[in-house]
């Protein structure tokens, strides 16, 4: 395993599942690519809050000592979004959390854990 792919909201479960990467980082010497996906919006405060949470996950990054690179997008699809770069980027492993700052619209527009799980053409580990 030398590629891991997490995808980042900033919720606690998204900032579990970088935790978990991280270990899995440090056992293989794995690199990680952290993404955040965000909205269009006609303001920039949803880049800011994107930059924002980017800059979390580096400073706990580099307190680990892994390497990374830091990824933001804009897109309304961030399942799609995801499961295209693991293809695309030969990644080995997705990592996630269970629910994100969108949960409550689940039950609207389907959970993009669940379609990140069911789409993704590598293994995904979705953690609680």
């Amino acid at each position: 395993m030398k590629k891991i792919l997490v995808g980042i909201d900033g919720s606690e479960h998204s900032k579990k599942a970088l935790a978990e990467a991280i270990k899995i980082a440090k056992k293989f010497e794995a690199e990680i690519t952290v993404v955040n996906i965000f909205y269009p919006a006609p303001t920039p405060s949803a880049h800011e809050f994107s930059h924002k949470i980017l800059e979390d996950a580096k400073v706990f990054l580099e307190d680990e000592k892994v390497k990374y690179k830091l990824i933001s997008a804009t897109s309304t699809n961030p399942s799609k979004v995801i499961t295209d770069m693991a293809r695309d980027g030969k990644f080995d492993l997705v990592v996630i959390g269970r629910r994100g700052v969108g949960a409550t619209h689940e039950l609207v527009l389907g959970s993009v854990c669940n379609k990140i799980s069911c789409e993704s053409p590598v293994n995904v580990l979705i953690v609680m």
